[in-house]
């Protein structure tokens, strides 16, 4: 009955919609009670021992645990397989069990077909025979499969280890004041950034944003640790510094949490939502530093410019609603005050 349910092209089962997938799904659970139900041993899967956490859970012990998902491998002979950009390729050991399958597979099929007419039974051994090459052919390519499944995994994971393992050397040089600090730094931004480049696909995904927008905000921000005002509209400049430095924080704790549980990271990087979320942040605020804090010459014009915005304030009140509620003519009333601002002082650094 599961048999007539299936969508088959030729022997070929239909798994990419939702109704040929459910009657793969149903078909190999009654392929799996068959053989319970004949008395036949699954096939030895002592590979499964040396699978990782996330995929000894979905194959927990020795019975067959048939998966639509290794069928599909098979079935679908794209034997490249995308991750991060990368492509990984099967190797040839593990295509020659994939082709395997897919005989049995068909032979199956028709041991099955078969059987159901009838006119047409067969020996009681024949089925059976046909359902032990099954298994055996599963197990094989099954074990070839998703060992090569964990090492691309690993792979692609690799990133996010490296980030791990030098934020971890960051934290010691830090806390004992190495001068190998700023080095172990460099590193580490350098992997944010590939990090982003590979896994932010909600922004642009720049490579380019580092060490020297990490020190401008330093630098911006080492005058209010010392309560020190370093120009007029020194406000500005802090918001920007202090919004790198809580990207910039906000990552190296997500990293630190993952660092305990590397397995649980999808190998897909931008699949982990709390990591995009991350360098989405790290992406927006440090281009707008890149913009604005490491160019002193523009940041001191910004700072100015709002210090008269202020100071204009004073003098029109309602040019504070304006600002709060975004109206429309503050965007004809601020071209104006800049406008002003340098007439009042043509030679001022500001201009």
């Amino acid at each position: 009955e599961s048999r007539q349910q299936l969508l088959l092209d030729g022997p070929v089962p239909e798994l990419r919609t939702e109704a040929g997938h459910l009657a793969c799904v149903t078909f190999l659970n009654s392929v799996d009670q068959a053989a319970q139900a004949l008395g036949l041993k699954p096939a030895p899967r002592n590979h499964r021992a040396r699978f990782t956490a996330n995929y000894r859970a979905l194959f927990p012990d020795a019975n067959r645990h048939y998966r639509v998902d290794v069928l599909e491998a098979c079935v679908d002979q794209q034997f490249d397989i995308w991750v991060n950009g990368e492509k990984f390729e099967l190797d040839p050991d593990a295509i020659d069990h994939a082709q395997r399958l897919q005989i049995a597979w068909s032979d199956l099929i028709f041991a099955v077909e078969r059987w159901a007419a009838l006119e047409n039974r067969l020996a009681r051994q024949d089925p059976i025979n046909a359902l032990n090459a099954f298994d055996a052919a599963w197990a094989g390519f099954e074990e070839k499969y998703i060992t090569t499944l964990i090492t691309i995994e690993e792979q692609a994971r690799q990133l996010v280890r490296s980030a791990v393992s030098y934020e971890r050397q960051l934290q010691r040089a830090e806390v004992a004041n190495l001068p190998e600090r700023t080095d172990v730094e460099c590193k580490f931004l350098a992997c944010i950034a590939k990090l982003n480049s590979i896994a932010n696909y909600k922004g642009k995904g720049r490579e380019d944003l580092g060490q020297a927008v990490v020190e401008s905000a330093r630098a911006v921000a080492q005058p209010r640790r010392q309560g020190v005002v370093a120009r007029r509209g020194q406000e500005v400049a802090d918001v920007l510094a202090r919004d790198v430095e809580e990207s910039y924080a906000a990552i190296r704790a997500y990293l630190r949490k993952v660092g305990t549980r590397i397995e649980h990271v999808d190998p897909h990087l931008c699949n982990n939502a709390g990591l995009v979320a991350r360098l989405v942040d790290y992406e927006d605020t440090w281009t707008t530093a890149a913009r604005y804090l490491c160019e002193p010459i523009t940041l001191d014009a910004i700072c100015d410019i709002f210090a008269e915005v202020r100071a204009a304030e004073n003098l029109a009140p309602e040019l504070s609603g304006m600002i709060d509620g975004c109206d429309v003519e503050l965007f004809m009333v601020l071209p104006r005050l800049v406008v002003l601002c340098y007439v009042a002082d043509p030679q001022a650094p500001r201009a």
